[in-house]
């Protein structure tokens, strides 16, 4: 039995905070990030919270937060006891915020303790990970990334303003839109895929088509603004319903092992791996007659849709391959064995069209690396 779920509940617009104003809980924690604390975005959920709710804030997450930063912020869980958590940022806060309640849910039940379920909010600050509609974290130990999933993970609640919006670097759009576009490719050609996810990823694809370079450009235009990041929501609900692929484990294992942002590392990656998954070229011609890109047959609409991931990602301004970012060969050589049992273990490799052999996944890092 096949089975699509539509979860959490979403609240935008404009007047979106104002949900906060409803909650009655006693005991709220903000697990969040020190840039969010510093530029005072934080003071946007806090000023909504009732006078009588007690809030905790932990505010030590990391980009790619890494197994010691759960484990900080469990104790802190633990010792607040909150009735309601609240994940405020990008994907690296809603993912630790994901690992605690995962690792604390998992110490209740060692322990036999019955307890209630925590009600979580997710707010995202960034528009490019969907990890406030997704059941999916994504935390780091040593030199490499582990994958969680577990309904239990799952928001009741996602929160989207574009508020929060206005002050990213022209960079982390970049990236981030970049990671938007990789979930809803990767979801629609994944042989998991299903029409109803399939349908929610080809819109996000449009948005970002339509909206991601202006956005980059200008992140004052609210409705670019307000596109992408329907677009990121759009496609963290199409993943989560159908899974994504070898994009996000090559992403995950190099982006670990030479700190490049997940989502840059998503994009050096794929073009190379759109080439790769010959199966799923009907399907990539199919996103290009979507786009009105040339797509007289298949290869043609695969060829036009390289092309556009490509001139997007020159004006983005990222690079074509890890050389080009300066990764040493060397280092990316010998790095290449344990890179091979990273993508093996990671649960994205599942539903890739292609199934590679080691030899093909060499061929195919060596393409990474170089570019050719």
């Amino acid at each position: 039995m096949k089975e699509f779920r539509l979860q959490p509940k979403i609240l935008f617009g404009e007047d979106s905070l104002d949900y906060l104003k409803t909650l009655e809980y006693k005991k709220v924690m903000i697990i969040t990030d020190g840039v969010i604390t510093q530029l005072k975005l934080i003071d946007l959920v806090t000023n909504n919270l009732s006078p009588m709710t007690e809030i905790k804030v932990f505010d030590k997450v990391e980009p790619n937060p890494s197994v010691a930063t759960i484990e900080n912020g469990l104790k802190d869980f633990i010792d607040f006891d909150p009735a309601c958590v609240i994940a405020l940022g990008g994907g690296s806060s809603i993912d630790a915020c994901k690992g605690i309640l995962y690792f604390a849910y998992k110490l209740y039940k060692k322990l036999n303790i019955n307890k209630k379920k925590i009600f979580f909010i997710a707010i995202p600050t960034t528009s490019g990970t969907g990890s406030e509609v997704t059941s999916y974290s994504v935390v780091t130990q040593g030199e490499h990334k582990i994958a969680l999933a577990n309904d239990l993970m799952l928001p009741d609640v996602a929160l989207l303003s574009t508020k929060f919006l206005s002050a990213l670097p022209a960079k982390v759009v970049a990236d981030t839109g970049m990671d938007v576009l990789t979930h809803a490719l990767e979801a629609y050609v994944s042989t998991n895929a299903n029409p109803f996810a399939s349908a929610l990823a080809i819109k996000s694809i449009k948005l970002i088509f339509e909206n991601l370079v202006t956005h980059y450009n200008d992140r004052k235009i609210e409705g670019a603004k307000e596109n992408v990041q329907f677009a990121s929501c759009l496609a963290g609900i199409a993943f989560d319903n159908s899974s994504l692929g070898i994009n996000h484990s090559i992403a995950h294992s190099i982006g670990a092992k030479f700190h490049i942002a997940h989502g840059r590392a998503n994009a050096i990656v794929m073009p190379y791996v759109i080439e790769v998954n010959t199966e799923a070229n009907k399907k990539y011609c199919e996103v290009s007659r979507e786009l009105g890109l040339p797509a007289g047959n298949v290869e043609e609409g695969k060829s036009s849709l390289l092309s556009f991931v490509r001139i997007l990602k020159e004006k983005l301004g990222i690079e074509k391959c890890l050389k080009d970012y300066g990764v040493d060969f060397e280092e990316f050589r010998k790095e290449i064995p344990d890179i091979l049992l990273d993508i093996k273990k990671d649960m994205c490799t599942v539903y890739n069209p292609n199934k590679l052999t080691d030899e093909e996944y060499i061929r195919l890092l060596l393409k990474i690396y170089f570019g050719e």
